[in-house]
């Protein structure tokens, strides 16, 4: 955790947009699978649909999150 902790005060600021962008990113998605969610309407077999969306979307953020971390460390790594 320190060690973790230390390479993020070490960040460049490009580095840190970048995950402040990321972040942003993840929730707008996520916040998008919510409200499809909700405007779903009864579950059956009209909506169908939209609820695989509203999964999807509710697990889209994780991987997004996971590739642009490993993108920002191999960034930040080659300076």
């Amino acid at each position: 955790m320190k060690r973790f902790l230390h390479s993020l005060k070490k960040i460049s600021p490009a580095g840190l947009w970048a995950v402040r962008t990321v972040l942003m990113l993840c929730c707008a998605v996520a916040f998008a699978g919510f409200v499809v969610c909700l405007t779903a309407g009864e579950p059956g077999i009209g909506s169908f649909s939209a609820y695989r969306v509203a999964e999807s979307l509710g697990r889209a953020p994780a991987g997004m999150l996971l590739m642009a971390g490993v993108g920002i460390i191999a960034l930040e790594g080659s300076r």
